[in-house]
């Protein structure tokens, strides 16, 4: 009887496969399948077993980018709809497990080499303690992952991406004018996203070249374009007063991570000293950050191993 597993981590764009050995954490036979190629998340899965011939799995555990606590689950940036049952039998599995995304990476947190981790100050304590996920993409994700009495971890998904903007300076606040509007409520995603920082650079610039949030990036990172430095400045000072916010709201001395496309690619600008002064800033109370790790996760796939220890913490269970 096999053991294999199938892992999967869906985004509104791609859809990443892998498969592994139950109880392991080395995933092989990793595909990124473009998303408009097919119909549905249960094509895609379809497809992906097949071609590996595969008629039965003992388990497999999918992330989507969607909420997951209800029977009809739609894809947040695609209009696809799917339930649970539908997406084990697609994958011809034995047990299924359905995640939302950050819950996915809110498990991976303590498989992550740290050869794949970041670290931008704090120190990390010898005991498990509260640990927070967060990352900037097409949306804001956030999760938590929480450390039982008795050994293990919960994890927690949570809501970043609506709460407010983190406004401070009247730079700043003028900038969120310029984006929504004065006396409208701003949220973190109308700049905390891949089109935040496309609409925080049409604020910030005069006269707007670039028409992607990729463009921006990119003449950010190259340097010589004032108004997308600038740009990136902004963004990256209220992604460490969020990421700090989160830290200070949970009291996460277990670290506090940045996961997501964007956050690799600007990982040598956020280890600045700067930023980690703003990710401490929190008034009288500012020395309870100082120990709080922050961290950018690297890994390429992450969620397969939240997807895969999450498989295992069900076999714990059974």
């Amino acid at each position: 009887m096999t053991r294999l597993a199938l892992l999967g981590d869906i985004g509104g764009t791609n859809s990443r496969f892998g498969l592994v050995e139950q109880g392991s954490m080395e995933v092989h036979d990793v595909e990124v399948l473009k998303n408009d190629n097919f119909k549905g998340l249960e094509d895609a899965i379809s497809h992906y077993v097949e071609k590996r011939g595969l008629s039965e799995l003992a388990a497999a555990a999918v992330d989507v980018a969607a909420p997951v606590d209800r029977e009809v689950i739609r894809l947040t940036n695609r209009d696809w709809t799917f339930s649970a049952e539908s997406l084990r039998k697609a994958a011809r599995a034995r047990r299924f497990r359905l995640l939302n995304d950050f819950e996915a990476l809110a498990w991976s947190l303590p498989h992550i080499a740290a050869a794949d981790l970041v670290q931008i100050g704090g120190t990390l304590p010898p005991t498990p303690h509260v640990k927070v996920v967060l990352g900037p993409g097409t949306g804001l994700g956030m999760a938590v992952l929480a450390p039982l009495p008795r050994g293990g971890w919960m994890p927690i998904p949570g809501e970043l991406g609506h709460t407010t903007l983190p406004l401070v300076t009247a730079e700043e606040l003028a900038l969120k004018d310029r984006i929504v509007g004065k006396d409208h409520f701003a949220e973190a995603e109308d700049v905390l996203t891949g089109p935040g920082l496309l609409s925080l650079y049409k604020a910030v610039a005069d006269k707007p070249v670039h028409v992607t949030p990729e463009a921006v990036l990119q003449a950010a990172l190259a340097g010589g374009d004032a108004a997308a430095e600038k740009t990136l400045d902004h963004f990256m000072t209220f992604l460490a007063r969020a990421a700090g916010d989160a830290g200070m709201a949970l009291q996460a001395r277990g670290g506090v991570f940045l996961a997501g496309g964007i956050a690799p690619s600007i990982v040598e600008k956020l280890q600045q000293p700067k930023y980690r002064a703003v990710f401490e800033e929190k008034g009288r109370i500012a020395g309870v950050m100082k120990p709080i790790p922050w961290f950018v996760i690297t890994d390429r796939f992450p969620a397969f191993k939240g997807c895969a220890a999450a498989l295992a913490a069900m076999d714990q269970e059974i």
